[in-house]
């Protein structure tokens, strides 16, 4: 009874440390697999804990049962088992001293509940470093060149943003109201302003002198569908000087959503024009 009480702690721990790193390498592997790696793991070091030899097969035995699908997948995941194996062990070290546990029992599970809360907390720290430079690649800088007038706007590029405008399948970007109001031509501006989006399609109220370059373009939200103004701009260049494909933008006054502090959001063909900006600066 006591050999597989022991099992079923050194499991547990080793499930901890395995969840940790399939969550940081996004490895997909199931609950099971991870059950039984960690089971797998927990065998050789409850008969032999004083083995290296038992500990090293334990380790390589259980990351290649939970993430054995290729080389490099298994050494990326490996390196994270790794690492929360030492950040759990160092805090528990620290814990052991500092905190005396009547019951061995009771220890070992205080052990596995610390190692938890310690990994998950450096988890979501790890995930939201990854986040931020995920979204700083499709962040940047850019130059919008419209009603006469260079505007300078933080971009976000949306990859889930493939609105287009229905006559030409030009692109259409959402820029803020805020970014923008300054700029907008006042007679514009008054009808922008005065626009329903759940009203009819028309553009009768919009100024004559902007209707060449203004569509209807239908929107399509999880709110349900409306109908947007687009306005063709005169040029956009991102940070560097490569321009944006021709196309819209839809001023919007909603914009407390927009990441990374941007003005605008893109359409997600913009992402290539970053890309190729940014590959260019690298290899100069």
């Amino acid at each position: 009874m006591y050999g597989e009480l022991i099992i079923g702690l050194n499991m547990l721990f080793n499930y901890v440390i395995l969840s940790f790193a399939n969550k940081v390498v996004n490895g997909n592997s199931t609950y099971g697999r991870l059950i039984f790696a960690a089971f797998v793991g927990a065998v050789p070091v409850t008969f032999f804990p004083t083995s290296i030899i038992a500990i090293v097969i334990s380790f390589i035995g259980m990351t290649v049962l939970a993430f054995g699908r290729g080389f490099d997948q298994w050494k990326n995941s490996a390196v994270m088992v790794l690492i929360g194996a030492v950040v759990a062990g160092g805090l528990l070290t620290a814990f052991q001293y500092r905190i005396p546990m009547p019951s061995s029992k009771i220890y070992i599970l205080i052990y596995v509940a610390v190692a938890y809360i310690a990994l998950y907390y450096m988890k979501k720290k790890w995930l939201n470093v990854r986040t931020a430079h995920r979204m700083s690649e499709l962040a940047a800088e850019s130059t919008l060149s419209i009603w006469g007038e260079e505007i300078q706007i933080s971009v976000f590029v949306d990859s889930g943003n493939s609105c287009t405008e229905p006559l030409s399948g030009a692109p259409v970007h959402f820029v803020s109201f805020g970014v923008l109001e300054n700029y907008i031509p006042s007679d514009l501006k008054e009808s922008l302003l005065l626009w329903d989006p759940l009203g009819s399609a028309s553009l009768t109220n919009f100024p004559q002198a902007h209707l060449k370059g203004i569509r209807l373009v239908r929107l399509h939200t999880v709110q349900g569908q409306s109908w947007a103004v687009g306005i063709k701009f005169e040029e956009w260049k991102i940070e560097g000087g490569n321009a944006l494909e021709q196309g819209y933008i839809v001023i919007t006054k909603e914009d407390r959503r927009y990441p990374a502090g941007a003005g605008a959001i893109l359409h997600v063909s913009a992402m290539e024009t970053i890309n190729e900006e940014r590959g260019t600066v690298h290899a100069a």
